[in-house]
């Protein structure tokens, strides 16, 4: 399996600080399956999952990701390759996701904007066996056609799709696994258990790679912070294949026992619809997520008493406040990402003034340091270099040692490319990024994916993509170009070029802008603070 290797001195550093880990009860020896069984058992009939009008027992999603698991070894995937699961929130991609740890394979989650060129890239630095494709026509058929251009052997669609050359419904292949598997090797902790992915500074999506005690760990102090159990409904808005969908959402139910609502596409109404009709005690939302229900006529005429407390990420004091008084009375911050999920959140029993400006504090056991450029620690009140160890930290990238290297300190802090700092008290306050990256409605984007691809295009001399402000999604994607002609480049000509070059639909710039020149540094760097400012006060936007 082609995992991230660290050297002997990292190693040695991460068995000590995996020796912390176990001797104070944050990580335990058992695999994620057996800890599923355990919860299962507590409430068989109970209602794990609901889809529409589509629900699952603990008792039967324990049966059908067995059936699952199986197969998918019956099919040809060995215990540790690596399964891709594809698409939207359904019942059957929750199964898949289980149905994975049951059968010790690792589970790729993607969400369904990826590319085919994308989709494939993840199959051949995996080598994935298998994929599961479970969106709509369109994304289904992005997934098939890099799975057939990559041979992949087992190639899973929904039982509503039409016929897929090579493809197999999802009833005929779960009915491959037969009689249950009598005897299951349990598969170790500490092993990678789930892959998420993010796009590189390459353009090439980079797999972030958790076991099953970063997980659980991560949930687990999760829920403990904010009071989540088995008498709570969990609605997951996020897009599935992101740590709000799965990590802090669909593995609620996998490890605390509560009851999921999942939505397979975010729509407002919707949601407020679910909220009040499901009785919903706790949800995650991105930016976007929550402006649109906070903007909504509906939300005040919705019955919102039983969502007592949830995340709302990312916002600013004032929506944060008007969540509380008009959405659910504990409206909580989170800082966290891929590699480190739920770091940094609100709890019950924390001081809500200080929640209103602030992420919150530290999960238990989770470690920040705000530092210097030569990782020196810098005292409270100072904002420096985020940088987060602790249970929950990822093992590294997936097949990508020199990315794990320079991401991950000689303390073993992942080195999270923010800028924050922290009060006396140990709140935390997020600043700025200081990597060049776009936040749009929690969907991470990179410029330099965009300006690869923008720098073919026959009429750009050179491009800077830069983040705008936006009210709905936080921030959108501007490119600045200098064209060979001097003439103006259309948005509609950019993305008909994009298209055609087949770059995911999700990385496209929202906004185009012609520039005679770019601000640079001595050695021709783009200084983009200051090409921003120029392009804000061109377009009248204030800061």
């Amino acid at each position: 399996m082609a995992v991230a290797m660290r050297s002997e001195s990292e190693s040695a550093l991460d068995a000590s600080l995996a020796k912390q880990y176990y001797a104070a009860g944050y990580w335990r020896s058992e695999d994620l399956w057996t800890s599923f069984c355990k919860v299962a058992a507590l409430d068989p009939g109970a209602t794990a999952f609901q889809e529409g009008q589509h629900r699952v027992s603990f008792a039967e999603l324990l049966a059908k990701s067995q059936s699952f698991g199986a197969a998918a070894l019956a099919s040809g995937s060995r215990q540790g390759d690596v399964v891709i699961v594809h698409g939207r929130h359904c019942i059957e991609s929750v199964i898949a996701v289980l149905g994975c740890s049951f059968a010790n394979l690792v589970v790729a989650i993607l969400p369904a904007m990826f590319s085919a060129r994308q989709i494939g890239e993840i199959i051949q630095t995996t080598q994935a066996r298998a994929i599961v494709t479970l969106g709509e026509d369109a994304e289904i058929g992005r997934a098939t056609t890099a799975a057939t251009a990559h041979g992949v052997a087992t190639v899973v669609t929904t039982d509503s799709s039409g016929d897929v050359t090579g493809a197999m419904h999802w009833s005929e292949f779960v009915g491959r696994g037969g009689t249950l598997l009598a005897q299951r090797a349990p598969g170790s902790p500490d092993a990678p258990n789930l892959l998420t992915f993010s796009s590189g500074t390459t353009g090439t999506p980079k797999g972030v790679i958790h076991s099953a005690n970063t997980l659980r760990y991560a949930v687990e102090a999760y829920c403990a912070m904010q009071s989540i159990g088995r008498a709570d409904t969990s609605l997951v808005v996020c897009a599935f294949g992101f740590v709000g969908s799965s990590i802090l959402g669909v593995y609620l139910t996998f490890l605390a026992g509560c009851r999921t609502i999942l939505m397979r596409t975010w729509e407002v109404d919707q949601t407020l619809h679910l909220i009040e009709s499901c009785k919903v005690t706790h949800f995650l939302l991105m930016p976007t997520h929550a402006i649109d229900i906070l903007n909504s006529p509906l939300l005040d005429s919705t019955d919102c008493s039983s969502l007592y407390r949830g995340v709302v990420a990312g916002v600013s004091e004032a929506h944060r406040l008007d969540a509380r008084k008009r959405l659910c009375a504990s409206p909580f911050p989170m800082y966290g990402m891929s590699e480190s999920p739920g770091h940094v959140t609100g709890s019950m029993d924390q001081n809500w003034d200080r929640l209103r400006t602030t992420e919150g504090r530290c999960l238990p056991g989770a470690e920040v340091l705000i530092c210097d450029d030569e990782d020196n620690p810098l005292p409270a009140g100072k904002p420096g270099n985020i940088l987060v160890r602790g249970p929950n930290r990822f093992l590294g990238y997936y097949g990508a040692e020199q990315l794990t290297r320079d991401s991950i300190s000689s303390g073993g802090y992942f080195r999270t490319g923010d800028v924050g700092f922290f009060d006396p008290d140990g709140y935390m306050t997020f600043v700025s990024r200081s990597k060049d990256i776009i936040r749009r409605g929690g969907i991470t984007i990179t410029p330099s994916d965009i300006e690869t691809v923008l720098r073919t295009h026959p009429r750009i001399a050179d491009v800077a993509v830069i983040a705008l402000p936006d009210p709905r999604f936080g921030e959108r994607p501007c490119a600045c170009v200098i064209t060979r002609d001097s003439q103006d480049l259309s948005l509609q000509e950019i993305t008909h070029f994009l298209a055609s070059v087949e770059l995911a639909k999700y990385l496209w710039p929202e906004v185009v802008q012609r520039c005679e020149s770019f601000p640079r540094t001595p050695s021709l760097k783009v200084k983009k603070n200051e090409l921003r400012a120029q392009i804000m006060r061109k377009l009248a936007i204030d800061t």
